[in-house]
């Protein structure tokens, strides 16, 4: 047999290039485009998104250009370790939504339509504006199904739904509707003569974006909106797992349940937001977790119990966050607290982030220890400011926390204990320094009369009630000499006895989002009428600036 030379050297060139393809995946890596109008006769070019995903190798760039996207993004299971980073990017603004515009609406009369639907759908919207749900189930079954096994979680509270609207097709009122599982029929009631002319859409994608076990994933400049997740399970609308992943510049929109759920070790979320989801903002577990300058605003609009699973940014699961970082975080305005660690996290730190009129706690660390709370600014939340239960060697510094509906600061024992042994669940070696606590509903709460806790430096600001601390629930102290002497803390703090600053109360009963903080200015240049001198306990007049002013001052955040 005669072998041509040119046949042997392309195979020859063909092997290596496929040897060096697999030892650098990054020299082979494609850049993918994504486009409604796209040329699909040129090389990696797609007009869907399932298209290109495909395709995607490990490495590769995919870039989508503007538009609505009625379809999700899926990862493939495969091994996604060994390359550079795999990046999915939007240019322009892309949309990636869960719900699809239906027709074929059968008129019932009365302002009803039906039609036949295979499969229960969390969310319907007209025009644009979402219907309000009557009946329905979620996480698989619950709570039609007495066998769920959330089914006895919270009984004596509503469950852990309680914001379920009870009712069926017959009782529909306008603005709502009703999935009816026996027929498999999707009803809505609306106040328009017909359906024709406007636009209705439903919920059908369980995810905007999934991927798990991934490795190095890198997703930019992407929003998601609406989805049907919760029906099925207890997800997020864009849920990833793995290590070295990135969210940066994705929003959440109208989730159905969770917006962004992140699983694993070394990840990054930045500028990203998770907002007016049915449920829950942002959830995540794992380890050096760095969550900065993003958003979880107006969370739980479908009533979930707060003290389940609902409301701003929760970290439960697994360990929950370890040696991670939530930084420059905003959590507004949620059905819920606004930042909640739950079991098991540790050595977290919560760093200037602004956590304001939230239903629930502003700032909750619980059964978890080694947090760093430091800097944040804690407003007109329903609650407790920041509260910590069952939590142990952390501290509290330099935070400003003001107007909320219980006490400002409170780290307790309220004796539950760990069944499995694993975690020492009382409260030791935590401090509480240098805080504005002002107007709350009382100052600070300590666990009992002996607390193994530091308190300095701190400056607290109300009248009455406002500046009383606890130890323990049954121990008042509302002579501050006497909280000083019994219980030995707050020794070099200082006590204003003053009503609340009208310009602040006013911006905090309209939930202004920047409230106003003239009166912390004034303290913090110090001479003005909220100066104090160290022991001092005045109702009026401009006093000098002690040391202790000074010092704390120059912590609270501007």
């Amino acid at each position: 047999m005669i072998i041509d030379i040119r046949d042997l050297l392309v195979s020859c060139l063909v092997t290596a290039l496929l040897v060096t393809c697999a030892a650098n995946h990054r020299a082979c890596a494609a850049e993918r485009t994504v486009s409604a109008d796209a040329d699909t006769n040129v090389p990696n070019h797609y007009r869907t998104i399932s298209e290109a995903m495909a395709a995607l190798q490990p490495g590769d760039h995919l870039v989508i250009a503007g538009g609505l996207y009625r379809e999700g993004i899926r990862f493939a299971k495969r091994d996604w370790s060994g390359a550079e980073s795999t990046i999915i990017e939007g240019r322009g603004q892309v949309v990636i939504d869960s719900a699809d515009v239906v027709s074929g609406w059968t008129e019932q009369g009365d302002g009803v339509f039906y039609r036949h639907w295979p499969q229960e759908s969390a969310q319907v919207m007209i025009d644009g504006t979402s219907l309000t749900q009557v009946g329905g189930s979620v996480f698989g079954g619950y709570p039609e199904d007495p066998a769920n096994p959330l089914s006895k979680v919270l009984a004596s509270t509503g469950g852990i739904w309680p914001g379920r609207h009870p009712g069926g097709a017959s009782t529909l009122a306008e603005g709502e509707f009703f999935y009816d599982r026996a027929d498999q029929r999707l009803y809505l009631r609306t106040s328009a003569a017909g359906l024709n002319g406007h636009v209705v859409e439903v919920a059908t994608r369980t995810f905007g974006l999934l991927a798990q076990d991934v490795d190095s994933v890198e997703v930019n400049n992407l929003t998601f909106r609406h989805g049907n997740t919760s029906p099925g399970g207890r997800n997020g609308v864009v849920t990833l797992s793995g290590r070295h992943l990135v969210l940066r510049h994705v929003s959440v929109e109208q989730a159905d349940g969770v917006g962004i759920l992140v699983e694993g070790d070394d990840n990054l979320i930045v500028d990203s937001s998770a907002n007016r989801c049915g449920q829950l903002g942002i959830m995540a577990r794992g380890a050096r977790m760095r969550i900065e300058r993003s958003e979880t605003d107006g969370n739980n609009t479908r009533g979930f119990n707060k003290y389940w699973e609902a409301g701003g940014a929760k970290f439960v699961g697994n360990g929950g966050l370890r040696d991670s970082v939530v930084i420059g975080h905003t959590s507004l305005d949620n059905h819920g607290d606004g930042i909640w660690f739950d079991w098991g996290n540790r050595n977290n730190r919560v760093e200037n982030s602004r956590v304001e009129y939230n239903s629930g706690f502003g700032i909750q660390y619980e059964a978890s220890s080694g947090a760093q709370i430091v800097g944040n600014q804690v407003i007109g939340n329903g609650q407790r400011g920041i509260y910590l239960p069952h939590s142990s060697g952390s501290v509290v510094r330099s935070n400003l926390v003001a107007a909320n509906g219980l006490e400002g600061i409170a780290i307790v024992d309220e004796g539950r204990r760990d069944p499995t042994g694993k975690l020492d669940l009382q409260p030791r070696a935590n401090a509480i320094l240098g805080n504005v606590i002002a107007w709350n509903g009382s100052a600070l709460t300590v666990p009992g009369m002996t607390p193994d806790i530091t308190a300095n430096d701190n400056i607290f600001i109300g009248q009455g009630e406002q500046l009383r601390e606890w130890a323990g629930w049954s121990h008042p102290f509302d002579s501050f000499a006497k909280w000083q002497e019994q219980i030995g803390l707050d020794k070099q703090s200082v006590r204003i006895e003053r009503p609340i600053d009208a310009a602040f109360a006013q911006s905090v009963r309209v939930r202004q989002r920047d409230p106003d903080l003239q009166w912390l200015t004034r303290l913090q240049e110090g001479g003005s009428a909220l100066a104090l001198p160290l022991g001092a306990s005045q109702t009026s007049g401009a006093w000098p600036v002690s040391p202790v002013n000074s010092r704390v001052a120059a912590q609270v955040p501007r």
